[in-house]
């Protein structure tokens, strides 16, 4: 959670340094294709190493043949990559920008290479490691990225600002790939031609689930710049990427949450309170997110002129319109991954694509009909509605396979006082008070929330 809040904080120095709105819109859109390729070259692979470990499967050989096939489809793509580097440049929606290739490669290959010696440290419960392992490579990003913005080397200076963020990164993965590669090339078991086929099939859905998770994430930031003109695309690129960083409390939430939850679901699916144990994770997940949800709301004017230093972000009035609808939006997407625990743990992942799949659909067919007409506000509120179907989704399939009592109503509850909490504190107009007074009167309904959250709390199993 430290880390992701350091990689957070770039959002200050981005803002203030870099010369336009549009370049750092540039700047997102060439992040969101990058998680694209991330998904492909990893191909499920840390979900297959987990689900095959839970098994019973020998993990260093489940993990020895799981990184061989990474590196070599790695170093496949990126001979491909660097032979048409130009025409990928294009592609990318930046032509005769190679260095842009170049970077984004480097740190795409390193951090491919870094994902199962990751995953692996969470299996072996070695949070440390992992943890610093993370903080240097962040430290490292963060660093360089207020260096050469700040104070651009000479060196450097020919170079767009945007490339100088790629080198930041890139050099961020080197130094933790460096850290990890005594564990990255611990491959030394036979390889096993049966097992590898085995880890495929139930990996290939998982491709599908993770490019459809993607397409909902993050591809109306490359489809703003594709469906707008190229200035305007650039400018509301900027706007929606800045404010979706406010979200980012949340999102660093549920991606901790995900990341400590998933080897936590696999090693506890033969316990015979698994169910239930399930189900409470889900509460209190919700009436945390639901609580992060008031208090970003609460602060986020005080937050958003903290963290975006330039006033040209603010002309537009409806980036911080979009930050109570992303706010949600991010926690359903967190109901998704509890509620999609069902299909990785019963071998369903073709079901969990299919739900997968049709969220991309939805995003794809409502963003190329609303962009043109909404611009940005298009592709918040259709990011919100996607994961609220395919939590309905995952629920109403899941419950057929694996029925895990939810309690829904609770739920609910929470998210719906969650947001009459955000329109009490509105509706006082408490802008105009002291400071203190308007301070007093938020911690008090944030208090209230929390006593509501223990009171409908699960009740405990008897022993």
């Amino acid at each position: 959670m430290l880390g992701r809040f350091i990689n957070f904080l770039l959002v200050i120095p981005h803002t203030q340094y870099l010369k336009t709105v549009g370049t750092f819109g540039d700047m997102t859109a060439i992040f969101a294709f990058i998680a694209f390729l991330n998904i492909i070259l990893t191909y499920g692979m840390e979900t297959t190493y987990f689900n095959f470990i839970r098994k019973g499967y020998v993990p260093n050989q489940v993990y020895a043949i799981a990184q061989k096939c990474i590196i070599a489809s790695t170093l496949i793509f990126s001979v491909i990559v660097l032979f048409f580097a130009e025409p990928c440049a294009a592609f990318l929606g930046f032509p005769g920008h190679v260095d842009f290739v170049y970077c984004c490669l480097i740190f795409l290959v390193f951090d491919t290479f870094s994902l199962l010696p990751f995953a692996k440290l969470r299996q072996e419960e070695k949070p440390l490691k992992f943890a610093l392992i993370k903080l240097a490579n962040i430290g490292v990003n963060v660093t360089l990225n207020y260096i050469f913005l700040a104070y651009t080397p000479e060196i450097l200076k020919s170079y767009s600002q945007v490339t100088l963020i790629l080198i930041a990164n890139a050099a961020a993965s080197i130094v933790s790939f460096a850290l990890l590669s005594p564990l990255a090339f611990k491959i030394n078991y036979a390889f096993d031609k049966k097992i590898f086929k085995e880890m495929l099939a139930y990996a290939w859905p998982l491709i599908f689930v993770g490019l459809a998770g993607i397409v909902n994430e993050t591809l109306d930031r490359n489809l703003l710049t594709r469906l707008l003109p190229k200035e305007i695309g650039s400018y509301q690129n900027g706007i929606y990427g800045a404010f979706y960083k406010l979200t980012m409390v949340m999102t660093m939430f549920v991606q901790a949450y995900k990341f400590a939850a998933e080897p936590f679901f696999f090693k506890q699916k033969e316990d015979e309170d698994s169910l239930k144990k399930y189900a409470d994770l889900m509460y209190w997940f919700v009436g945390v997110c639901s609580f992060i949800f008031i208090a970003c709301m609460y602060f986020i004017d005080n937050l958003s002129h903290l963290l975006i230093h330039n006033k040209a972000f603010f002309e537009d009035k409806n980036g911080l319109y979009i930050v109570p609808i992303l706010l949600l939006a991010n926690l359903f997407l967190g109901v998704y991954y509890n509620l999609s625990v069902w299909y990785r743990l019963t071998n369903n992942t073709k079901i969990g694509a299919m739900i997968g799949i049709g969220g991309a659909t939805v995003t794809i067919v409502g963003n190329i009909i609303f962009i043109p007409m909404f611009g940005f506000l298009a592709c918040a509120w259709l990011t919100l509605i996607v994961y609220a179907l395919m939590c309905v989704a995952a629920y109403v399939l899941g419950h057929r396979y694996f029925k895990v009592p939810y309690q829904v109503v609770k739920l609910l509850t929470l998210i719906g006082l969650a947001i009459g909490f955000w329109q009490i504190n509105k509706s006082l107009h408490t802008d105009s008070l002291l400071f203190w007074q308007d301070f007093s009167i938020k911690l008090g309904l944030l208090s209230l929330f929390m006593l509501i959250i223990w009171l409908l709390q699960p009740k405990l199993k008897k022993a």
